[in-house]
């Protein structure tokens, strides 16, 4: 990026064609971010070293899930309607939970099942 002056004693910017193109990229994922947020507004989001120790598979994605919210197992298991030892089990990778199960804590997130299975 340089300064110029024009002959009325404008400052202007002069960009390369590579920093303009990384300012327009730029902006257009903030503008895309920005809709998502609209569009997605109130929906629980995750920290990023949840959603990586969830991809390392060092968290399941459920308990990545419940602690971004703020819930202890047994407080997901009450809105779920759960026993706290069904969710322990379900993170621990000791039970395969039925189908109606992942829909109730789904559910407790506001989540789609898709997002709290391994």
């Amino acid at each position: 990026m340089n300064e110029a002056v024009n002959l009325k004693g404008d400052k202007l910017i002069v960009l390369t064609e590579d920093e303009y193109r990384t300012i327009i990229e730029d902006a257009g994922d903030a503008a895309i971010a920005e809709q998502a947020m609209m569009d997605y507004e109130g929906a629980p989001s995750m920290p990023s070293e949840l959603v990586l120790a969830s991809l390392n598979g060092e968290l399941h994605p459920l308990a990545a899930w419940r602690k971004s919210v703020g819930l202890t197992q047994a407080e997901l298991a009450a809105a779920a309607g759960l026993r706290p030892a069904t969710v322990s089990d379900i993170e621990s990778g000791k039970i395969d939970p039925r189908l109606s199960t992942l829909k109730a804590l789904a559910k407790a997130l506001k989540l789609g099942i898709e997002d709290i299975v391994d």
